[in-house]
């Protein structure tokens, strides 16, 4: 008796068919039988048993095969096998270590060589040394490790080099980790960005477009080599259902988000809010290494003589390099005009927006944060800020030592620096550490208009004249 097929670990599925193709052969290659086989194997036989000898009714062959799995098989050439879970996992990695190869011209076999006005350079782009933030992580022991470091320079490659999507920045912004499958996540700008020509209904707080929380573009995803696929734009009503709610990743974006309140879209929706969070509230800087721009301060430019300090170990030398997402959704405040009064009153006064803490704050500097996703410190009151300090080595004197900060409300976030040089990564399941307070279900509406009395009198008799025979019924 044969021995069992060990079971191989189940990928979920993307968001096309052919991100699907691994978690099926996973499932077939999985379903093992007492006999010792599987149902990949039983079908994988049976077909190349089929194309061998080509019966005159290969279905009637086929379903009584598989009803009673008697088939007598001997198969003495090589079976015709359908690709492996392995195999499709090395067909992806062979495409992200390789360069595209040239056309095939099918009358000779030969491959044809490109012509240069035919074929469209790669795409310039401007991005981090992925290689060198990796040392800087390994050395303080967070974000990725050095060998997938380098599978994700080569995938930040790919992206900003297609002359398609083309953007014009490019940055690793961490890895999403989910149940079934993790998300990659790449935060780009783009060239040519696109302008949604949707209108926004009346009494909806609108989405910002190309600015505040939606200033970059996002792309995803779950396996290096596969093509990353772009994220919509968040809007004010995800980020806010998304604070109510705490769900898990699972890796497919198109899997509805099961949770009350009703999420308004599927899983590729929530996963771009809790990214717009989690970069505003983790993403960081030294603090000079960048001035603000502007007459309102709304943009941040780095500074030509930036003194790096001896050590970064000081939540201190730290400040928030995004803008603040308001409790409403935004960056930008969007307060509704008042209503028009009636004859004889006065003016509503309009709402007051939300105050938030202007760009490049330190980390240790206190404020009243509404929303929560930075961190709640209410001035007077003792404690630090929610981080803590990183090192590649605690021996006093050591010189060129990596330094940084770890999020405690974000576990997975860090950010480290030597000299000049800084990154940040994130590396978690997209969760805040905060409790968690379920939002009440709403009321149970009334029954009637009227209020409900309890009464003891019977109803009044109805009149002769008004009810009916015996013959009506």
């Amino acid at each position: 008796m044969a021995e069992p097929a060990p079971e191989p670990a189940i990928e979920v599925a993307g968001t096309n068919a052919q991100d699907k193709v691994p978690a099926a052969l996973a499932y077939l290659q999985k379903a093992a039988s007492d006999a010792g086989g599987n149902v990949y194997d039983h079908i994988t036989d049976v077909l190349s048993k089929l194309l061998q000898e080509k019966p005159d009714k290969p279905v009637d062959l086929f379903e009584y095969s598989v009803l009673t799995k008697k088939l007598a098989l001997d198969v003495k050439e090589t079976p015709v096998l359908l690709p492996t879970l392995k195999e499709t996992h090395a067909a992806t990695t062979a495409s992200l270590f390789s360069a595209p190869e040239p056309p095939i011209n099918p009358e000779t076999g030969e491959p044809e060589a490109a012509e240069p006005e035919a074929a469209e350079p790669p795409n310039e782009y401007e991005t981090e040394n992925v290689m060198t933030d990796a040392s800087l992580f390994e050395a303080c022991g967070v974000g990725l490790s050095r060998s997938e470091m380098y599978r994700v320079m080569l995938a930040v490659k790919a992206l900003g080099e297609d002359p398609v999507v083309k953007v014009a920045t490019v940055r690793f912004f961490g890895k999403m980790l989910g149940t079934h499958a993790d998300y990659y996540v790449f935060e780009t700008t783009l060239k040519e960005p696109a302008t949604p020509e949707e209108e926004t209904p009346e009494g909806v707080v609108p989405t910002e477009v190309n600015s505040g929380v939606n200033a970059y573009t996002y792309f995803v995803t779950t396996r290096l080599g596969d093509k990353p696929v772009q994220l919509p734009d968040t809007t004010p009503a995800a980020i806010v259902c998304a604070r109510q709610i705490k769900k898990f990743l699972t890796g497919d974006l198109d899997a509805h988000v099961s949770a009350y309140p009703l999420f308004p879209g599927r899983e590729a929706m929530y996963l771009r809010a809790q990214i717009a969070r989690i970069a505003a509230s983790t993403v960081v800087c030294p603090v000079g290494f960048f001035q603000l721009e502007g007459d309102e301060g709304t943009s941040v430019a780095k500074t030509e003589e930036f003194a790096a300090p001896e050590t970064y170990e000081d939540v201190a030398s730290w400040c928030y390099r995004y803008p603040h997402v308001k409790a409403q959704g935004r960056v930008e405040a969007f307060v509704f005009p008042p209503p028009e009064p009636a004859e004889g009153e006065e003016p509503a006064e309009p709402e007051e927006p939300e105050v938030s803490p202007p760009m490049l704050t330190a980390l240790t500097e206190a404020y009243d944060d509404v929303s929560g996703d930075y961190a709640r410190l209410v001035p007077g009151e003792e404690g630090g800020a929610p981080w803590s300090v990183v090192t590649s080595s605690m021996v006093p004197g050591v010189k060129f030592k990596v330094g940084g900060v770890k999020s405690l409300l974000w576990p997975g976030a860090a950010a480290v620096a030597l000299g000049n040089t800084f990154a940040n990564v994130y590396v978690g399941y997209g969760i805040k550490n905060a409790p968690f307070v379920p939002v009440p279900p709403p009321p149970v509406a009334a029954e009637f208009d009227a209020a409900l009395v309890e009464s003891s009198e019977l109803p009044t008799r109805p009149d002769a004249e008004t009810m009916p025979t015996e013959e009506e019924g």
